[in-house]
């Protein structure tokens, strides 16, 4: 258990510590197909067109959401990297948020703006078909050296007129990423109008210690939002649950329920947010200490299904997250095996 922190001095934010507004989320937890970017987005577009436009103040789509992520090598996913605010992704995105009139923020593998491009006519069926006679010695010399990344796994932002707002690249790198994403700059968050206020985003592995090697009571993730005064933590995710330490069997999940020991591991990830450990009770209008308690929306936005035999867990959540009184509430969540927009307002 860390040392408790001191509240931090709180910079300026565009929402007030108590929202005047309720705040209204959406995730979509669905099975994309790996390099099925124009299927995927025809199920995007299915799962959310009973959405009704001014319904929501945020629309949240999975890590990597069009391209599916378990791409084995930089020559594997080289075909499916996207350009900024023009990317299949993006273009959804702003789509999506136009239509809505929401902000919608989604995951996508980012190209680097000098990544060599195969030829346009041997576009590959699947991810997983060689590269190899499209793209020149010298290239394939960069992609197969020394790890240093053909792109990045990245996060847009995108307001309800359908502008790029924001751009985030995944800070701390999943095993899988390493095979071809570059590290991000650090962590950011984002100005937004209310009631969504301060929001930073986070990618999957970003809610871990980095490098699985790194002092768990870090938080480095949850710190950076207590001391930048976040007031919503979006977190897009391709998560799974890690495989049992032999001789343990990882043990069967019920389908139709949510994945209980990752809703813990989440909560855990956030002690800086709640520290010390919550409690369970309703806090009352006026009893919050203004500078320590102020109420923060945790958001995952998780995928379910199996690909490349790797699965998913779902379970995407919203929570929200107080530390006077310290405390956690789960708003709502999906199963882990359920296709479905999740719909959840704070109040």
């Amino acid at each position: 258990m860390s040392t408790p922190l001191s509240p931090p001095s709180r910079p300026p934010s565009p929402a007030p510590l108590y929202r005047r507004t309720p705040v209204r989320i959406a995730c979509v937890q669905y099975d994309p197909k790996l390099g099925k970017v124009k299927e995927n987005t025809a199920r995007v577009e299915e799962l959310t067109k009973g959405l009704t436009p001014g319904s929501l103040d945020l629309l949240v789509l999975p890590e990597m959401a069009l391209s599916g992520y378990m791409f084995s090598s930089a020559i594997s996913i080289l075909p499916y990297l996207e350009p900024q605010r023009i990317g299949p992704t993006s273009l959804l995105a702003r789509s999506l948020a136009r239509r809505l009139r929401c902000h919608v923020i989604a995951g996508y593998p980012e190209a680097l703006p000098t990544a060599p491009q195969p030829s346009s006519s041997s576009r590959p069926s699947t991810p997983m078909t060689s590269q190899r006679n499209n793209t020149g010695p010298h290239e394939m010399k960069d992609l197969e050296g020394e790890g240093e990344g053909v792109g990045w796994n990245s996060a847009v932002v995108v307001g309800p007129s359908g502008e790029v707002v924001g751009n985030y690249r995944k800070t701390f790198r999943f095993e899988t990423d390493k095979t071809w994403a570059k590290e991000g700059d650090g962590f950011v968050h984002f100005d937004l109008p209310e009631p969504l206020g301060r929001v930073a985003v986070g990618i999957c592995m970003d809610m871990n210690p980095k490098d699985f090697i790194a002092p768990w009571d870090a938080f480095e993730l949850a710190t950076y939002c207590r001391e930048k005064a976040v007031d919503m933590l979006i977190v897009p995710m391709n998560w799974l649950s890690p495989p049992a330490e032999p001789p343990n069997e990882t043990p069967e999940e019920d389908p139709l329920a949510p994945s209980e020991s990752n809703l813990n591991y989440w909560a855990a990830r956030l002690q800086p947010l709640h520290d010390p450990t919550p409690g369970y009770t309703s806090q009352a209008p006026g009893d919050a200490d203004p500078e320590g308690g102020k109420e923060v929306v945790f958001v995952a936005c998780n995928r379910v299904g199996t690909e490349e035999g790797t699965k998913f867990v779902g379970t995407s959540c919203v929570m929200t997250v107080s530390c006077n009184p310290s405390r956690i509430e789960l708003v709502e969540c999906c199963n882990i095996s359920e296709e479905r927009v999740l719909v959840a307002t704070v109040s």
